[in-house]
């Protein structure tokens, strides 16, 4: 099934997550914290677009500003998600601090990022 329009997800005023067809898949655009009181809204966001039957994901992270632990947890599962459904998810955009967060955890080797 395939996403037919627009949506926005009602999140933490810390955390704004767009969703959004594109040519290539679904894209999920997020701007804000990842944090322990954010990510639980962006798993549930994840997991509805992969229960739904959406197999490519793009994740524009261009607008967080912050991630913790709790965050790069929750894209190693979705990671996992999507491989096991025959998916596949894609990292893009991804802010200075976050690209080296995810180099110096070695994350970057497993997850497809740009």
């Amino acid at each position: 099934m395939r996403l037919l329009r627009s949506q926005r997800w009602a999140s933490e005023p810390s955390l704004s997550i767009d969703v959004a067809p594109a040519a290539n898949g679904t894209e999920v655009r997020i701007a804000g914290e990842l944090d322990l009181a954010s990510v639980p809204q962006l798993r549930t966001c994840l997991a509805d677009l992969t229960q739904r039957g959406e197999k490519h994901l793009v994740l524009d992270l261009s607008g967080v500003t912050f991630c913790d632990s709790t965050a790069l947890g929750l894209f190693v599962g979705a990671h996992r998600r999507c491989e096991v459904s025959g998916g596949s998810i894609e990292f893009r955009s991804l802010p200075s601090s976050l690209r080296h967060l995810l180099r110096v955890s070695g994350l970057d080797q497993i997850l497809d990022v740009d």
